[in-house]
């Protein structure tokens, strides 16, 4: 999901600097890819936080390589080159690997539009059954982690285990995604 910012990549420095000097910010959202949680033409308020403090199961806003993306956090992948965020929209299959450094807020509340105008409503964004997925799904992983070695592998496709437990956790991600309830 876009946010309705212009693409030029000095909008995302401006708002990086706005967060910063004003510590938030309310700006529309542009796109389906959060669906149902957050809609087009809904405004999200935004507090500045950096890629490290993003707890996974959170809303964050990052620079993407036009324009700036408000995604939800589903994991964060440590290796040789240090930690990678990755983001998905609830709406939207596709993961995005960004460096921590790219984040420059999350989202804390949503304003939906009444029937009329003046009607408006802010809602503070707690967590929902996705985030809730997403939390115990990396904490079992960091558990698991640290007790079981890491082990080997040679470089290539994935194995058969492992494409196993992706195809579960991508189903279950489907399955839970259709108990998010639209906000109205």
């Amino acid at each position: 999901m876009r946010l309705n910012l212009s693409d030029e990549p000095v909008t995302a420095e401006l708002l990086a600097e706005s967060l910063r000097r004003a510590g938030s910010a309310v700006v529309a959202v542009n796109g389906n890819s959060m669906y149902p949680t957050l809609q087009m033409g809904w405004r999200v308020y935004l507090k500045p936080a950096r890629g490290e403090e993003l707890q996974v199961g959170e809303i964050g806003v990052f620079r993407g390589s036009q324009y700036l993306t408000l995604h939800r956090l589903v994991w964060k992948e440590r290796g040789g080159a240090g930690e990678r965020l990755v983001f998905r929209g609830d709406y939207n299959r596709l993961r995005e690997r960004v460096d921590p450094a790219a984040v420059i807020a999350r989202v804390v509340a949503v304003e939906i539009p009444g029937r009329r105008k003046g009607m408006e409503r802010v809602i503070a964004i707690e967590p929902d059954v996705l985030s809730r997925f997403y939390r115990f799904a990396y904490g079992v992983f960091s558990l698991v982690r640290r007790i079981v070695p890491a082990r080997r592998r040679p470089a290539g496709p994935p194995g058969p285990i492992e494409r196993a437990a992706r195809s579960a956790f991508t189903g279950l991600e489907r399955a839970l995604s259709l108990f998010l309830r639209e906000r109205r």
